[in-house]
């Protein structure tokens, strides 16, 4: 059996529901008063260790740190109506200001710093942080995307001359020993964290995270687990592990180096780390490594992936040099958080049985809740708040409902198990080498040209490097255009890694499309496949 977690359905509505949710915290408590208890309690435990420069991080160094930040945006005024601008890698000095905000109850919005300006300008005026902290190496780029209201810029490191940096926050304050982190005004559901999705409109959005996602309880680590996740502030696993390392006490490696096989499995053997999470393309390239030997791999004990489809070749590859470690994967998206989850690798096709506290319908075109067997799409619900897209109350009324349930664009069903399968993803979000991209945006830029009627962005999946986005190019007529010069001016016009044309370029007669004249994505992506193989 994948998971013992047990799974139950309630026939007369046909609803799948996880077991009851059961917390130690006051759904109320600050999850910055939390950690900051945490980190006061065990001060010389070693909560962070980074890989770059080998600062060690104690429990009694990081709240200190942190408090001395918190006090400095209590002094700016700053309260759980502002918002606090976030873009960095994993550095020595990102884990103090996520628990400053939280301690201080203000939402930090978290931005990727591999996207580009444009987006970067996009997101962040939904928004409108009045400080930003960002590395060195992004300082023009953030500056030059926020002009039109200027906020102040910290340099989180790579510091530049004339910049404010953040070690001046950090000097001995003459009442940081009597300080006290804020309570929660609007309580357990108040906003404290702010991250980037995206919907099928093409752009990302700005996701809101309640205290209560944060404060849960039933997590797979304790004080003495070693986590590695790549993932920063700006993701929701990065999310998960700042929190792993500040509420459960676990010691986090971290780097601002990219993946490779040969630094992960330097790293597992080094630091002797038992919890890690893998994405599927990362996990494909570690069983050709040959430096991922079971001696360097021996200590890990839980082995996290997901956020696409692994074949049972690799995850039997992974197995035979992981020998100690439970495998799992799991179903979640910003929105909602975690979902499901699904241990060990004998269902592979499975994301899971629900985790406590959700409950799931399968709904179709008519809004009717199916049984067992049968594709339509997920709502969830969660018996938590989710506060939904900051400043659009219009998608978020189109993503919840007003009974709470969530319509996640995602199709699946139950089996008799009660597993949850996804079948297919209605939403257009991609992901190219950990990256995001939204094919509205590459076509959009595609059909500038005056020689292309129509066309439609998809994406052609591979394990090492996520979906590489093809083009499906329809020809206006009387008109020539080639592969080449289209894929020259997507390079041209987008700058993003993630949004060139990797998977090339395709001409069709026309695109597939339903009885409403809609282009059918997941048929295109069909269509484009069977040309690529001409």
């Amino acid at each position: 059996m994948a998971t013992a977690i047990p799974t139950s359905y309630n026939e007369k509505d046909n609803t799948w529901c996880g077991i009851k949710r059961n917390s130690i915290f006051n759904y109320d408590a600050n999850v910055g008063k939390v950690i900051f208890n945490t980190m006061k309690n065990w001060p010389k435990n070693v909560c962070q260790i980074n890989d770059v420069d080998g600062v060690q991080v104690t429990n009694g160094q990081g709240i200190t740190w942190a408090i001395r930040i918190a006090q400095y945006l209590k002094k700016r005024g700053l309260n759980h109506k502002d918002v606090i601008g976030i873009t960095g890698r994993n550095t020595t000095y990102m884990m103090p200001l996520g628990i400053a905000c939280l301690m201080n109850a203000t939402p930090f919005h978290s931005v990727s710093p591999m996207l580009d300006q444009d987006t970067i300008k996009y997101v962040y005026e939904i928004t409108k942080p009045s400080l930003i902290f960002c590395d060195g190496v992004d300082y023009k780029k953030v500056h030059d995307a926020t002009q039109a209201w200027h906020p102040e810029i910290f340099t989180i490191n790579d510091h530049l001359e004339g910049v404010p940096k953040i070690e001046t926050l950090l000097e001995v304050t003459s009442t940081e020993m009597s300080y006290q982190p804020e309570v929660l005004k609007n309580g357990g559901d108040q906003t404290v964290a702010i991250l980037c999705s995206s919907g099928t409109t093409g752009l990302p959005k700005a996701v809101c995270i309640s205290n209560s996602i944060l404060i849960q309880d039933s997590m797979l680590v304790n004080s003495e687990s070693v986590v590695y996740v790549s993932s920063g502030l700006d993701w929701i696993t990065g999310l998960w592990a700042f929190v792993f390392s500040t509420v459960f006490g676990c010691t986090r490696i971290i780097t601002n180096k990219p993946f490779a096989p040969e630094y992960f499995s330097k790293l597992v053997k080094k630091y002797k780390i038992n919890y890690a999470v893998v994405p599927p393309r990362h996990l494909s390239a570690l069983i050709t490594c040959p430096e991922a030997t079971v001696e360097a791999l021996a200590s890990l004990r839980m082995l996290n992936y997901g956020g696409g489809l692994v074949s049972m070749a690799t995850l039997q590859g992974a197995q035979a040099i992981c020998k100690n470690a439970m495998f799992n994967s799991g179903y979640g998206m910003t929105e909602v958080g975690a979902i499901t989850i699904n241990l060990g690798i004998s269902n592979t096709a499975s994301a899971g049985r629900l985790l406590p506290g959700v409950k799931i319908r399968i709904v179709d075109d008519d809004s009717k809740s199916l049984g067992y067997n049968q594709v339509g799409e997920i709502y969830v619900h969660t018996g938590q708040a989710w506060n939904g897209y900051y400043g659009n109350p219009v998608e978020t009324r189109r993503m919840q409902d007003y009974e709470g349930w969530f319509h996640t664009g995602d199709l699946g069903y139950f089996d008799e198990q009660n597993f949850l399968y996804i079948v297919d993803r209605k939403k257009e979000i991609l992901k190219y080498q950990g990256l995001h991209y939204w094919p509205t945006e590459i076509e959009n830029v595609i059909t500038e040209l005056p020689a292309v009627q129509d066309v439609c962005v998809v994406g052609i999946y591979d394990e090492r490097t996520g979906d590489a986005a093809g083009a499906l190019v329809v020809k206006r007529t009387g008109c020539d255009i080639t592969a080449k010069e289209v894929e020259q001016h997507v390079a041209k016009r987008l700058t993003g890694l993630q949004k060139q044309l990797h998977a090339g370029v395709r001409f069709a007669d026309k695109l597939p499309a339903n009885v409403n004249g809609k282009t059918m994505r997941k048929a295109a992506r069909e269509a484009f496949v069977a040309l690529n193989g001409n």
